[in-house]
């Protein structure tokens, strides 16, 4: 690895010196004269801007949207598992968070493309959560952010099921009033247990719950209501995805959701909590009853990083029953697809969440645009069908984005155009981050940051670093906070949008802050910024 390291230091210094003499500003202009005495100094100014293809992670619980902020241990497998690094170059065996979000890269020398994309799966393992595997292709370069979203062990929607007489079975239906009650499902499923096998199931003191069949019915028909009863923990609202499936042995990237992943909580027998099946079983079943049959509907399991869904029977012989209920579609999918133009009345970064429907109204894939207006971004992944792209409405420095109507995701160019909203006003932002151990080193870094107005509950603003320069707006007269990932933690600064007339910075700041109105009329906020993590060290520098 050190070779590899070595590798990209060097195209690393090549880059500084670019860097160095490039229009930056006066900042910039040259970095080894001290400002202010105009004497020689030692400085290397890094920038990372050989990485073409940068990765932001987000980790989030499906129960409510929130990212997870629980350590979290993130790892690849898969054809271009070793190709997924660090801003410092390096191939980590696995990621540790407890922000729930990790900012990786692919290395820049390896080549992909719609007929060689780059091919990887991501694994998630969070105490108290299930764990998780997600395959992703990536055929173009650019900035991607992947959404990943959790199951909790339990903390989802209960559903109670009532066991009824069927003869020789007991079979399991919908009893009483669950939280997802509401909600219209287009499958179900369905449990069933042979009253031959029940008499033998043992409660937690190690007895057997019945001598026969006929002690059990007695006790049954005397109270029927509520006599057998499985509570059962349930997570919906899964997005859905491009992952592999396997369709017919075969593996192809398709269109993928989880319906549902189910844990079962608990088997009460009249008013008995069941611990032991006692070499009996219980039989699960699925039944899609839309309108519209999937390509491909029941449970799923990974096998070889790909998705195998069936809607054969389940048999379990313990009561550690988990499962994840899935469709997808086998249709093919367009490797590149339309090409959205962003464009805005202002000069900004911008990080913007949307949901594609298709012409039924259901729910295809989720996405993330990110770039500078005007951007250009073409669409991944993507079937060959008319779509409605509806953005989401979460970030406070844009109005609210008009949905899109595309006649075919696989083609065409369309524009999405973007208001900044009311109260906004245009800066650039220049940061020069010093390593803390080693002043005479900085960094410019190209890199997804975050800011939002300091201790406010505002959504955060996603803007995206090139060269430590980056366009954002923000409010007049505000105090803001501004934090990026260097590997597991976030790093942290803090500006004003509060100048005199003459566009001079006003505030005190633990960082060094200056400022300057540009010919553009905008002004200039340059940040020297010392970090807090040692990030020459993560570089062996």
């Amino acid at each position: 690895m050190k070779n590899t390291i070595h590798k990209y230091k060097n195209v690393l210094y090549s880059l500084v010196l670019i860097f160095m003499f490039s229009g930056c500003g006066d900042m910039f202009d040259n970095p080894l004269k001290d400002k202010e005495t105009g004497e020689d100094i030692n400085l290397l100014i890094v920038d990372f801007n050989i990485f073409t293809t940068r990765m932001t992670y987000k980790l989030i619980d499906v129960t409510n949207d929130e990212q997870i902020t629980d350590e979290a241990r993130v790892w690849f497998t898969g054809t271009n598992a070793d190709d997924i690094l660090t801003f410092a170059g390096e191939k980590e065996p696995e990621h540790q968070t407890s922000h729930g979000q990790l900012e990786l890269t692919a290395d820049p020398y390896v080549e992909f493309s719609e007929s060689s994309p780059l091919d990887f799966t991501v694994h998630v393992e969070v105490e108290n959560y299930q764990a998780f595997a997600q395959n992703i292709q990536i055929n173009t370069d650019g900035k991607k952010t992947f959404e990943l979203y959790l199951a909790p062990v339990s903390g989802g929607d209960e559903e109670v099921l009532n066991g009824e007489d069927d003869g020789d079975s007991f079979v399991f239906s919908v009893f009483g009033t669950t939280k997802s009650a509401g909600v219209e499902k287009d499958y179900k499923v369905n449990y069933s247990i042979l009253k031959e096998d029940l008499i033998n199931f043992k409660d937690a003191g190690g007895q057997t719950l019945f001598s026969s069949v006929d002690e059990m019915m007695t006790a049954y028909q005397s109270n029927p209501s509520g006599f057998l009863q499985l509570t059962l923990d349930l997570k919906t609202g899964f997005p859905a995805t491009t992952e592999k499936v396997l369709q017919n042995g075969t593996s192809k990237v398709a269109l993928f959701q989880k319906l549902e992943i189910g844990n079962l909580e608990r088997l009460t027998i009249d008013g008995r909590t069941v611990k032991d099946l006692n070499g009996g079983e219980i039989t699960q079943t699925c039944t899609y009853t839309g309108a519209s049959t999937p390509d491909l509907f029941g449970f799923a399991s990974i096998i070889n990083e790909a998705w195998n869904i069936s809607a054969d029977p389940v048999e379990h012989y313990n009561l550690d029953i988990s499962y994840v209920l899935a469709s997808a579609s086998v249709d093919d999918l367009c490797g590149i697809g339309c090409t959205l133009n962003f464009n805005s009345n202002s000069k900004t970064s911008f990080s913007i969440d949307a949901d594609i429907y298709n012409a039924g109204g259901q729910l295809i894939k989720t996405t993330n645009f990110k770039g500078t207006f005007p951007e250009s971004i073409t669409m991944e992944n993507v079937p060959n069908s008319a779509a409605t792209i509806v953005f989401r409405n979460n970030n406070p420095a844009f109005k609210e984005i008009s949905s899109l109507s595309v006649d075919n995701l696989c083609s065409g160019n369309y524009d999405v155009d973007v208001e900044a909203e009311h109260g906004y006003i245009e800066y650039l932002i220049v940061l020069k981050a010093y390593c803390s151990n080693e002043p005479t080193i900085a960094l410019a870094p190209t890199y997804s940051a975050e800011m939002r107005i300091k201790n406010s509950n505002d959504p955060w603003q996603g803007i995206d670093m090139e060269g430590g320069v980056v366009d954002v707006l923000a409010k007049e007269n505000e105090d803001y906070e501004i934090r990026f990932l260097w590997k597991d933690n976030w790093e942290h600064d803090e500006f004003s949008t509060e100048f005199d007339a003459n566009g001079n910075y006003l505030n005190s700041s633990s960082s060094k802050i200056t400022s300057e109105y540009i010919d553009d009329g905008r002004i200039k906020i340059l940040i020297e910024h010392i970090f807090e993590q040692d990030v020459c060290d993560d570089l062996n520098w």
